[in-house]
Parts: C-alpha cells; sequence; structure tokens
C-alpha cells in the first residue's frame, strides 16, 4: 500500500504540473475561463498532501513500532538498524 501512496503522489503531482501549464497557456490566450483546470490542481494537491501524510504515519520501526520521524539508518527509539 505504501508503494501505491508513493505512486499516487508522484502521478497527482505530474497531473498538476500538466493541468498547471495548461492553465497557464489559457491565460495567456486571454481564455479566463479556468474553473475546470483549478478544481483539477486542487484535487491533485489534495491527494498529494493525502498521500505525503498517509506515508510519514505509516512509517514504522519493524522492532518495536513506533513511528519513525527521520529517514535514517536506526530508530530513534529502540536502536536498532532499519533495513
Amino acid at each position: 500500500m505504501k508503494k501505491v501512496a508513493k505512486w499516487l503522489a508522484v502521478i497527482s503531482i505530474i497531473v498538476f504540473v500538466i493541468d498547471w501549464g495548461i492553465m497557464g497557456l489559457k491565460l495567456l490566450d486571454n481564455d479566463y475561463l479556468i474553473t475546470v483546470e483549478a478544481y483539477i490542481g486542487l484535487i491533485c494537491i489534495v491527494v498529494y498532501f493525502v498521500c505525503l501524510m498517509y506515508n510519514k504515519f505509516t512509517n514504522r520501526c519493524p522492532h518495536c513500532g513506533k513511528t519513525k520521524q527521520s529517514f535514517g539508518k536506526y530508530c530513534p527509539y529502540c536502536g536498532k538498524e532499519i533495513n
């Protein structure tokens, strides 16, 4: 499930950048009807942050089960090495 969340976060950022480009091109062409693009961008940002929060709060130490707060080599709570 963590890999799905990571890929979903990457895909949402890619779609957001493409959507931002389309919105910019429409604005440069003096077409100010960008509500659909704005909603798509908002949805992409929400999906991205939900995926980040999921990955942050499910990142646990396999030995003690506490939530890791860093991406270090050792658990800050039990001191054991994390794969």
